[in-house]
């Protein structure tokens, strides 16, 4: 019995160590921890006289790329889509989109989740090793009051070894899937009729002011 809490307070112990408050673990990809982790996110804004075209054509190249499209809306004066692009194709993507309109500005973000990612894959094998020791002191375990007692911890440790591997996966997602909001809107250029439109406009707002 004296054995067996030792070894419970051990693995609290050791599971409050891998989960201090105020640490940030974040997840990431199951790549070599020698590679860096970079999340990537990417704006672009277009103008194009045709919106239609531009926007079947923006929606081709994005399937050509294997970019998912997550996201879009299309009006009169405006297209704006979300894309998932894999992270090795959003430069290759974007300057495909180059084609499709007047760029009139395009930013790439990037954060490098490396010192996260390396903290979480530690803190896992942590916890994955204890977890594995608890299934061990109960497949050992006689007594009804041991056997509850390990349970209850062994739930404890398991769900907070879920919650880590989901913010594993949502890290390695974020870093292999890269996030790009494009955004092109209608060039419109005035012709004669755009003119005297115009200028109709003006004479009439003109006369409204007199009266």
């Amino acid at each position: 019995m004296k054995i067996l809490t030792l070894l419970l307070a051990a693995a609290a112990i050791t599971s409050c160590s891998s989960l201090m408050p105020g640490d940030s673990y974040a997840p990431a990809p199951a790549s070599p921890s020698s590679e860096r982790q970079i999340q990537r996110s990417a704006s672009m804004g277009l103008k194009s006289r045709s919106l239609k075209t531009s926007s079947e054509k923006s929606v081709a190249l994005a399937s050509q790329h294997k970019a998912l499209v997550t996201s879009s809306s299309l009006t009169e004066d405006r297209y704006d889509a979300t894309l998932r692009v894999p992270a090795v194709a959003l430069s290759p993507l974007m300057e495909s989109l180059n084609s499709v309109g007047k760029v009139t500005h395009q930013r790439v973000d990037m954060s490098d989740v490396t010192e996260a990612y390396l903290d979480l894959q530690a803190a896992l094998k942590n916890k994955r090793a204890l977890r594995d020791r608890l299934r061990s002191l109960l497949n050992r375990a006689t007594k009804i009051e041991d056997i509850l007692k390990i349970e209850k911890e062994l739930s404890r440790v398991q769900t907070e070894l879920d919650q880590m591997e989901a913010r594993m996966k949502s890290m390695s997602s974020k870093v292999a899937h890269s996030t790009l909001n494009l955004s092109i809107k209608r060039d419109r250029i005035p012709g004669p009729l755009g003119a005297v439109k115009k200028g109709t406009g003006w004479f009439f707002g003109k006369l409204n002011h007199l009266n």
